[in-house]
């Protein structure tokens, strides 16, 4: 494009999403003052120790303590007891230069396992503790009548029997064993926990309660022979923004309507070229700007997934997504085992083992700026945490494990093994995190200035909506649905965060009246440009199919 009223327009929009973006970070600055940020941060990593050689499962917090689960392989003892699989202790952590304090119990632990010993180590010389702990010290958890007689005939009549899992689900603490060849042979013993923490045994018929939430938070619409779109080159409507096919040999997507041609903004070869349209199996959903695709070609075993951007309208290739995929916050993008998307185009994935995850659960701070998502393989125990800040719309470096329990003030105990085999030694990371409990973020002192008048939450969301509009300016190609979005972010902003127009808060509304009213004036020129840069593409077409006519009139003639 020439340089001209697009390009003045254009440098005007960058210069006032600098001030937008100078504006929300000198007020973020202003937040992280008074509310603080707790960036995840690994304290320390430590060795423990156990009696036997076991294989550690899991750990969950339950009445102030930590309960671990294990499995021990112990061939000539005639019977598995409940202190060969279960074992209770304290964790507290000693500051530097004052007393030891415990951490509170809170319903968001799930996950690894330990068995006695001490950790040391921490911030500033900080001192973190596993003590052993009684079983009279909760009664109703592993000392019940009722729970003592179930365990024993769970190991008496299932002699495949072995701890599976300890979850933590609406009011209820659940142990799950597999006592079959398969994973779905279980039974749950479930207790039920007050709201002081305290246990109390239920029964053994806890598998109705032992279910995992949908693995994709969206439902998949599969095509029809209506979507079909006959011609030279026919293809599947998707939504009618997008276009599919898998004929001719290559899996081809378009963004145009267009049958006369078989190119289009992306291809991948397929298995069996000989193929109909009606031959593959196309579903697909959308997510905020997002059309996600899920498709199976002719002959083929294995799905593929495509996730195609309407505001950067390429396609990109996840597979991920097939076992699970969430939505991140406010249409920000998709999470997905391994990696994620977000709509401003961005697509990271991690190397790490994603085989067999599903999702299991999510936990947002109260701050609203982070939220962990956490996968887990039911076979293996292993368990993949991906914590995603709002404001950097970045996960930060996933977490595998084999357990976790987080604790009321956020403080993340992980287990990590590096071995399959039963040992006696087992690493434990002690991470702290955003995490805490809403009970815990309620209890810490509230100021009155003009921020905590807003709220940590709220000024999160605005000052990151502020943000991805910058984003948005310096970090996608220029489209028609870039500037479209960009004025319809413009908008909402003004309607949902009306108080970043406050003096003391640096009027962040300014800016982005601006923005919006710049940004319709680009894309009036855009469009204009476009369509003159289309008026020319179709001349010089037409003067290329008139020249070849004149070249073929000129060589008949000369034959």
């Amino acid at each position: 494009m020439d340089a001209g009223s697009y390009e003045v327009l254009r440098g005007r929009l960058a210069a006032q999403a600098a001030e937008l973006a100078r504006r929300a970070e000198a007020l973020n600055a202003r937040r992280l003052e008074v509310f603080g940020s707790t960036e995840l941060r690994l304290l320390s990593t430590e060795r423990i120790r156990t009696e036997h050689n076991c294989v550690p499962r899991d750990v969950v917090s339950v009445g102030g303590l930590i309960l671990f689960g294990y499995n021990v392989f112990i061939g000539l003892k005639p019977e598995t007891t409940i202190d060969d699989v279960f074992s209770l202790h304290r964790f507290t952590r000693q500051r530097a230069g004052h007393g030891s304090a415990g951490h509170g119990d809170g319903d968001h632990g799930d996950g690894g396992h330990q068995h006695g010993g001490h950790q040391h180590g921490g911030v500033s010389g900080d001192v973190f503790r596993f003590d052993a702990a009684g079983h009279d010290e909760l009664p109703g958890l592993l000392r019940d009548p009722q729970f003592v007689r179930d365990f024993a005939e769970l190991y008496r009549y299932y002699r495949q029997t072995r701890l599976l899992q300890l979850r933590r689900v609406d009011g209820r603490l659940l142990a799950v064993f597999q006592t079959g060849p398969r994973t779905g042979d279980i039974r749950v013993l479930r207790w039920r926990v007050g709201v002081d923490g305290m246990p109390e045994y239920l029964d053994s018929r806890g598998e109705r309660d032992h279910v995992f939430p949908p693995t994709h938070d969206f439902e998949w619409t599969e095509t029809t022979r209506e979507d079909h779109v006959p011609g030279r080159h026919p293809h599947i409507s998707v939504a009618g923004e997008v276009f599919v096919e898998t004929v001719g040999g290559s899996l081809t997507v378009k963004v145009e309507n267009n049958t006369e041609s078989g190119e289009g903004i992306y291809s991948e070869p397929v298995d069996e070229p000989l193929q109909s349209l009606a031959d593959a199996d196309v579903h697909w959903a959308r997510v905020g700007p997002l059309i996600l695709i899920r498709l199976r070609p002719y002959k083929e075993e294995a799905w593929r997934h495509l996730v195609f951007n309407a505001l950067t309208r390429e396609v990109v290739r996840l597979d991920g997504i097939g076992a699970a995929c969430q939505r991140l916050p406010d249409d920000h993008g998709i999470i997905f085992p391994g990696g994620y998307h977000l709509a401003t185009g961005v697509t990271r994935t991690f190397d790490t083992e994603v085989a067999d995850l599903e999702f299991e659960r999510v936990v947002r701070s109260p701050n609203g700026e982070d939220v962990l998502y956490v996968f887990h393989a039911r076979a293996e125990g292993r368990s993949l945490l991906l914590p995603y800040n709002a404001i950097r719309k970045e996960v930060a470096a996933p977490i595998p494990c084999h357990g976790f329990s987080l604790f009321d003030d956020g403080t993340l105990v992980v287990f990590r093994a590096t071995s399959e085999e039963p040992t006696r030694v087992h690493p434990m990371q002690i991470w702290r995190t955003p995490f805490v409990s809403d009970a815990y973020a309620a209890a810490q002192p509230a100021g009155t200035g003009p921020l905590e008048r807003v709220g940590n939450a709220d000024l999160v969301r605005g000052i990151s909506d502020c943000l991805s509009v910058v984003r948005t300016v310096d970090g996608t190609t220029p489209t028609t649905g870039v500037y479209e979005a960009l004025i319809a972010a413009c908008a909402r902003i003004g309607d949902h965060h009306h108080w970043l127009g406050e003096a003391e808060l640096g009027d962040l509304l300014a800016p982005v009246s601006e923005l919006r009213r710049t940004a319709t004036a680009v894309l009036d020129e855009y469009e204009k440009v476009r369509t003159l840069t289309e008026q020319a593409r179709a001349a010089v077409d037409e003067s290329d199919e008139r020249i070849a006519s004149l070249a073929r009139r000129a060589r008949g003639r000369r034959r």
